[in-house]
């Protein structure tokens, strides 16, 4: 009877491990990007609502989206998306926790794919 209890306290501990390891291997990859059109207009261009969550397991901070071409009509809080040449940044850096979001609005005269290419996990 001890033989099966200690193989399962061991596989057990080793299904611990491994799951420490999946978190840590969060990455911007797990931050997800969707967006919709709102139905409003802004100076005749169709205005779109972004939703930008992390889907990982650990915080994660330092956001980086890609913006090359990005052009809106509809101007966007700089503490929300910061344009930095070809990049944005998310939240001025901050952190998002598992789960979180954060959302803004633009208008262009078409929609635009803002690609996360960077970010920082903390696990």
């Amino acid at each position: 009877m001890a033989a099966p209890l200690k193989l399962v306290q061991s596989i057990a501990f080793f299904c611990f491990l491994i799951g420490g390891q999946a978190q840590s291997q969060c990455s911007y990859r797990d931050i997800l990007v969707t967006e919709s059109r709102t139905g409003n207009f802004i100076q005749g261009k169709p205005q779109f609502h972004v939703v930008i969550r992390n889907n990982c397991a650990c915080a994660q901070s330092g956001i980086q989206l890609d913006c090359t071409g990005f052009t809106s009509v509809d101007e966007i809080k700089p503490s929300i998306l910061r344009r930095a040449g070809n990049v944005c940044i998310l939240i001025q850096g901050r952190t998002l926790n598992q789960g979180d979001w954060a959302h803004f609005k633009y208008a262009a005269d078409k929609q635009f794919w803002f690609n996360p290419i960077s970010s920082d996990p903390s696990c």
